[in-house]
């Protein structure tokens, strides 16, 4: 992407300046489309784990001892529901994940792509050790992007979990009417400050892992 900004095919050379003012918001939108794709893909296996688990869990014992294997459940739930049965609740948990997953990453990386001068050993600030600078904007980033992720993110949350929770036919408890409802009440941003930190411990060393792993597996091309 910013190969394309800063050296625009011919046909696009006259939008040169215009392109280039775009290069602040590069690598949010790269990391909130990484962060998306990520959300998308773990739900893809979370998702039949945790259907099989809960199947496990809700059997009675005497059949538990019998078939109480993953292996047994998964041919059963495929046998009986198909393969889409491995996947019931897919929708409902991207309700969540994915738009948490974009805005956790492209807050993460934005805010970092601006924090990063600070953590640069050529920055006036000897009196801090590198690393020292280095973890601070790791855990600046991280928590700056729970915090946007869980205002924007925990409406939907609380939305879904009425849902889970809800009894009843599904037709009267679809996003729309229990977003009235929690409106109506001032429910849709209960339990933020415990989601804000929970998101921003779980980021801080989520980042640190990767950002590591980023930094042992690079490759250095000039050697």
């Amino acid at each position: 992407t910013r190969q394309f900004i800063f050296n625009p095919p011919p046909a696009m050379a006259a939008y040169e300046k215009q392109l280039q003012s775009l290069s602040p918001f590069v690598t949010p939108f790269s990391g909130g489309i990484a962060g998306g794709m990520a959300a998308v893909s773990s739900q893809a296996i979370i998702v039949p784990m945790d259907v099989i688990s809960q199947k496990l869990m809700v059997m009675e014992a005497t059949k538990y001892r019998q078939k109480g294997s993953a292996v047994n459940v998964m041919k059963s739930i495929i046998a009986t529901e198909g393969y889409g049965g491995l996947f019931r609740g897919f929708g409902l948990s991207l309700f969540t994940s994915l738009p948490a997953g974009t805005i956790w990453w492209a807050s993460y990386a934005g805010v970092k792509d601006q924090l990063n001068h600070y953590a640069d050993p050529n920055y006036p600030m000897e009196a801090i050790p590198v690393i020292a600078r280095q973890g601070c904007v790791q855990v600046t980033s991280a928590f700056s992007a729970a915090l946007a992720a869980s205002i924007l993110t925990q409406p939907l949350d609380t939305i879904k979990t009425r849902m889970q929770v809800a009894k009843g036919k599904p037709v009267f408890f679809s996003p729309v009417a229990v977003a009235k409802e929690l409106a109506s009440t001032s429910g849709l941003f209960k339990g933020l400050l415990p989601r804000i930190g929970h998101m921003g411990v779980w980021g801080s060393v989520l980042s640190a892992a990767y950002e590591y792993l980023k930094f042992v597996s690079r490759k250095d091309y000039n050697t």
